[in-house]
């Protein structure tokens, strides 16, 4: 049964339990609207290729894979490359698999593990939305100059390495 405000133990919620000055200065917060603000721009330009922001993340993190001399990526290493788990990587491959613009198989070395790789159709869309992707990294870098692009970039790339589990 659900408990009522009036079960509470501790007694009435105070200010200082909700400081709605520090909760608006959340981090969190602050990167969630500047990542689908940057999500959106991306996604309307990106659109006449028919796919996504992340879509084309997927295809480019193969393809630098593939200029590697892999064969392919392994589900757990692409995951860990977007900051996702697996089960939310392979909701966003099943558009790219079901367009062929990706494949998966077993890994050669161990048949358990799941490969994921770039098509010559990936290729190829990866390619062509270049162009519109450049238009949208254009319009990034003209909003904020260049200088600050490149220090948001480093400053996430940090990020990402300190708060790392």
């Amino acid at each position: 049964m659900p408990r009522r405000q009036s079960d509470r133990q501790s007694g009435p919620i105070t200010e200082q339990e909700i400081d709605i000055r520090a909760v608006m200065g959340c981090t969190c917060m602050h990167l969630r609207r500047a990542t689908r603000r940057v999500t959106q721009l991306f996604d309307r330009l990106i659109e006449p290729a028919g796919i996504t922001s992340g879509q084309f993340g997927l295809l480019a993190r193969l393809y630098a894979a593939k200029l590697r001399g892999e064969t392919g990526l392994p589900i757990g290493v692409m995951a860990d490359q977007h900051g996702m788990d697996s089960t939310t990587l392979n909701r966003n491959l099943k558009p790219l698999l079901a367009a062929r613009l990706v494949d998966e198989g077993p890994a050669p070395g161990d048949r358990r593990v799941r490969m994921v790789s770039l098509t010559e159709a990936g290729r190829e869309r990866l390619a062509s939305t270049m162009p519109l992707w450049r238009e949208a990294q254009r319009r990034v870098d003209d909003a904020l100059g260049p200088e600050a692009t490149l220090a948001l970039n480093d400053l996430l790339d940090l990020s990402v390495a300190r708060l790392a589990d």
